[in-house]
């Protein structure tokens, strides 16, 4: 399959606040190496609590408070050994893509273009959501820019989530929803199920669709094999599997893998699942993983007037693009 770079170029969406005070940038001037970020402010194909939509905003906020008090080279990270640098050259924050309200296919083209645009640049997309289906527009567009860069190039897929989200429909929302965001990655053409692997599954999950993932070779990881195996040794097996045959892999960061006694702000809440500092410990296995595209979903603010939900996701962010926003104190 031969991919074609979307001739749609989205218009600039001012936000209130920049992730990270990152400088504000058109998807055509991020160049390569940088992370360029994309909001998917979208919440009409979840199927029970909204709110998500008012996820990016929040976390552009709450990344920006934790950088106030983050100055550069002056925080100090015991256990890395290592100093923050500022948002200015690595990371561009490119606005939101423009969302039609139920118009599900317009908004997952919408997004899909800006992520496709910045990864035919070998920038690498970070998408904020929005509920966890907007994980498959901004997935799709990662994989367009990948097949036009690299046209035999392949990638793995890690999702931490307390749900599988492999359904081929749900009700009355049909193919394209929260519970089918993984299946339709499944179904992209340089990416495949023996490849995928989920963590952080918890609670009742569909036996049909739990069989078809590890009948197609797909991996799962469940809240209890975090308990027991340790964070650090899942996320190794995860990203062993995900990278067999691959060159590069996308990671989708469902908050609600997390117990909802942390944090309430999220869509569909989930017992019983990984604490805050296990979470982080997952993303702190991929720091040296060759990311290629990246999203964070489900972050609700209407539901957690207490605010934590989104500092929580904030240092999910801060976790996950550790290499890009430290150095080393012996660099100083």
């Amino acid at each position: 399959m031969t991919a074609v770079i979307s001739t749609f170029h989205p218009p600039l969406v001012q936000p209130g606040y920049r992730l990270f005070d990152a400088p504000l940038r058109d998807v055509s001037d991020v160049n390569s190496g940088q992370v360029g970020v994309v909001g998917m402010p979208s919440d009409w194909t979840h199927s029970s609590r909204l709110g998500t939509r008012f996820g990016p905003e929040a976390l552009r906020k709450a990344t920006s408070i934790l950088q106030s008090i983050r100055p550069q080279g002056a925080s100090f990270d015991p256990d890395k050994n290592s100093c923050t640098m500022p948002a200015t050259d690595w990371l561009v924050d490119c606005g939101d893509a423009e969302v039609t309200a139920h118009d599900v296919d317009a908004t997952t083209q919408s997004i899909a273009a800006m992520t496709e645009a910045l990864t035919v640049t070998e920038a690498i997309p970070l998408a904020l959501g929005g509920d966890h289906y907007n994980s498959f527009p901004a997935c799709l567009g990662y994989s367009r820019g990948l097949a036009n860069r690299a046209p035999d190039a392949r990638f793995g897929y890690i999702q931490i989530d307390g749900h599988l989200d492999f359904s081929d429909r749900l009700g009355a929302w049909g193919s394209h929803n929260h519970a089918t965001n993984a299946r339709r990655i499944s179904e992209l053409p340089n990416t495949d199920v023996s490849n995928m692997v989920w963590v952080g599954i918890t609670g009742w999950v569909d036996g049909g669709e739990l069989a078809l993932i590890e009948k197609q070779g797909g991996r799962i990881f469940s809240a209890s094999d975090v308990h027991n195996l340790g964070a650090a040794e899942v996320m190794r097996q995860a990203l062993a599997h995900a990278m067999q045959g691959c060159d590069e892999v996308y990671l989708s960061i469902d908050i609600d893998a997390m117990d909802a006694g942390y944090l309430p702000g999220t869509g569909s809440i989930v017992h019983s699942g990984i604490t805050p500092r296990q979470y982080y410990d997952l993303l702190d296995g991929l720091a040296e993983a060759p990311l290629g595209g990246l999203d964070i979903v489900e972050v609700s603010p209407p539901l957690d007037p207490s605010e934590r939900t989104e500092f929580l996701a904030a240092e999910m962010l801060f976790r996950v693009l550790h290499r890009f926003r430290t150095r080393p104190v012996t660099e100083q």
